[in-house]
């Protein structure tokens, strides 16, 4: 779900030297995914109930597979191509949980740390060596071969049809023609969309701003390029250990809190204004577990706090809808503010206001048991 993504920023001056692109264009080849994240999103449940989860899921790996053959060829084919491949992650990033709660409801905890752990790993492997395969085979081939993994996927998909996983239980026995309340209208799934936003917010707006943060510092630009690999790579304990903790746990505050310290103490780092690699180092290990840590509490929660894949799908649409939403404004309003004032001290304070608020909302999540429950 995140390669064809994230093997596109570093490569961007390629794209460009190839198509003579625009640079409002380049920029949007990053935020034309996440906005389709946040109108698709609400539409998946239904898309799910209506078609059954698995034909829902294999329609779009077929359309990442597409996206992501034809985008390399032209302007029009790359623009094309990026909303097919946002459209379709957009539905495999709400099924992802219900996939879980559907065939591992014994195994939530685990399973969920299976596959964002996964999906971290791959993340990390196609940002940092989309570059150096590119200078070698040229982008567009790189690109192109990364349609062996919605390939490989579309197999696993097509053998699991018709087939009842032997960990299914009663909880994925309910009936996807049965009437849901409105899930717009329960509190328990604001407080988890809320959450969702907020650490969508904070995360894409770490991910795009922090080497500008440090090379303010006094960082040079390459290190400050390797300090952002490195809170990539300080993200993958987290991705297994938290999901699988969570799941494990009645009551997810001990979590929260440990969430709110790790964002509090990295964010914290930032106000320092100080080019120690120690420092930086530091500081980069500690916001790649609290961004990591806040994304895997999401995603778990979904599950967690719903009592079938058909309530686990309809929050995870809602709170995914406005998550990405907020993910794409985030970066947005943080550059502007930078613009504004010419200090990043605060676009950091206001993303230590927004870990309270995170924080709140996350233990108004803890103190409810389920979303559609009486």
């Amino acid at each position: 779900m995140r390669t064809a993504l994230t093997a596109v920023p570093p490569i961007l001056t390629n794209i460009s030297s190839s198509f003579n692109l625009p640079d409002w264009f380049l920029g949007s080849l990053t935020t034309i995914p996440l906005l389709c994240f946040a109108l698709i999103s609400p539409f998946v449940n239904r898309l799910s109930r209506k078609f059954g989860m698995l034909t829902t899921i294999i329609a779009a790996l077929i359309g990442l597979l597409i996206g992501s053959f034809i985008r390399i060829y032209s302007f029009s084919t790359l623009l094309i191509g990026t909303l097919l491949i946002g459209g379709s992650i957009a539905i495999l990033n709400v099924l992802s949980p219900t996939m879980v709660a559907e065939f591992y409801p014994r195994k939530i905890g685990l399973m969920t740390s299976a596959y964002t752990l996964s999906m971290t790993i791959f993340s990390a492997l196609s940002a940092g060596l989309s570059a150096p395969i590119s200078s070698k085979i040229g982008w567009q081939p790189m690109l192109q071969w990364l349609v062996i993994f919605p390939i490989l996927t579309l197999l696993i998909a097509f053998g699991s049809r018709g087939r009842k996983h032997p960990q299914q239980s009663s909880r994925s026995s309910f009936n996807p023609t049965a009437q849901l309340k409105p899930v717009w209208r329960q509190p328990l799934a604001w407080y988890l969309t809320v959450f969702m936003g907020l650490q969508s917010f904070l995360f894409y707006t770490v991910l795009t701003w922090l080497p500008s943060i440090f090379i303010s510092h006094g960082i040079n630009q390459n290190r400050a390029s390797l300090l952002l690999g490195l809170l990539q790579l300080a993200s993958l304990p987290t991705a297994y250990f938290i999901p699988n903790l969570a799941g494990r746990l009645t009551k997810q505050a001990p979590l929260v809190w440990t969430i709110f310290g790790l964002f509090i103490l990295g964010l914290g780092g930032l106000l320092l204004n100080t080019a120690s690699m120690t420092i930086a180092v530091i500081i980069c290990i500690l916001l790649g577990f609290a961004t990591s840590s806040a994304f895997s509490m999401s995603m778990i929660l979904f599950s967690l706090k719903t009592a079938n894949p058909y309530e686990t799908s309809a929050v995870s649409g809602m709170a995914q809808s406005i998550g990405y939403l907020a993910a794409a404004i985030g970066p947005l309003l943080s550059g502007l503010i930078h613009g504004a004032i010419a200090s990043w001290w605060p676009v950091i304070v206001m993303m230590l206001i927004v870990v309270v608020i995170q924080t709140s909302f996350g233990l108004l999540v803890d103190s409810k048991q389920s979303v559609f429950g009486e």
